[in-house]
């Protein structure tokens, strides 16, 4: 009897562990998609406007670098000529500029420093300069004094009025435009458009 009973518990216990082990349900792949980083979910970098220019450079008066007289420059291109880097009288050296008569009320410190070269270089012959606007030279001319007595068929600045501070004018030929030759390139749409700009147009 004692046999039976152990024959019957064998036989139990192989049954048992002839079972197949419970499978393991396979692990599902998330379908969700993986969270951006902070680098994936910063927009592009936007590109930094451009600075914004001036569609024209700023009106200037430059001295010519090498040495010209005002009478060589009738037979010589203005851009041809080498100008001073630094401007003898710049946008900001204007108060204002009178498109009527061509006249330029400067600050005082700038009528100060024509005056200075009025006894420091300017002779008698002129000193030649260059009208610049737009980013280009528009015309050249020539520095003049009301104490000279030589004649001159170009573009003048007289210079003698800054000594008392009044307005420069900017006139054709010397003594009278009787003397003048050639064409008046004042009026430039480039000048006009600079000035305008800079509000220093009257």
């Amino acid at each position: 009897m004692k046999w039976f009973l152990c024959t019957i518990v064998l036989l139990l216990a192989l049954a048992a562990c002839s079972q197949p082990a419970a499978s393991i349900a396979p692990v599902e792949e998330s379908t969700a998609e993986p969270t951006a980083t902070l680098a994936e979910t910063e927009d592009p970098a936007t590109p930094t406007p451009p600075v914004s220019e001036s569609p024209t450079e700023m009106f200037g008066v430059y001295l010519v670098k090498q040495d010209i007289s005002p009478q060589q420059m009738a037979n010589t291109k203005v851009t041809e000529l080498q100008l001073e880097e630094t401007p003898l009288l710049s946008i900001d050296d204007i108060v204002a500029y009178s498109w009527e008569t061509h006249e330029m009320e400067l600050t005082d410190s700038a009528s100060e420093r024509v005056a200075r070269l009025e006894s420091s270089r300017l002779s008698m012959g002129g000193l030649p300069f260059v009208i610049c606007a737009g980013g280009e030279p528009i015309y050249g001319g020539a520095l003049w004094t009301s104490y000279s007595s030589a004649t001159y068929d170009g573009i003048v600045i007289n210079v003698y009025p800054a000594s008392s501070g009044q307005p420069l004018p900017i006139r054709l030929g010397y003594p009278s435009p009787e003397w003048f030759k050639g064409k008046d390139l004042r009026s430039d749409p480039r000048i006009l458009r600079s000035l305008q700009e800079a509000g220093k147009l009257r």
